[in-house]
């Protein structure tokens, strides 16, 4: 069974943009992570809100990635932009297309 997440980022007005920037630069900094089966990056109509859909083979994945030297220097990147990070569900999901 996988652990997948889904968080919310608001970021200061007009900063959604800048935040999608890095958070792809994320994703491609995860290309290498056999653990990341998936990171996803979208957007809503709420102005300045940023969404991002986490699947890793376990908790313990998700954990370990974000002591990693490329999200450590992310995470600094973005905190100046970011006013509120929310965890709005952590899931198990089974499988389906995209996910094997």
């Amino acid at each position: 069974m996988f652990y997948g997440l889904w968080t919310k980022f608001t970021t200061q007005p007009g900063e959604g943009h800048r935040l999608v920037e890095v958070l792809l630069e994320a994703a491609t900094s995860l290309q290498d992570v056999s653990d990341c089966e998936q990171y996803i990056v979208s957007t809503t109509e709420e102005a300045d809100t940023v969404m991002v859909r986490e699947i890793w083979t376990d908790q313990a994945a998700h954990a370990a990635s974000l002591q990693l030297p490329a999200t450590r220097q992310l995470i600094e990147q973005a905190r100046p932009i970011l006013l509120k990070v929310e965890r709005l569900l952590e899931d198990q999901p089974h499988g389906g297309k995209g996910l094997a």
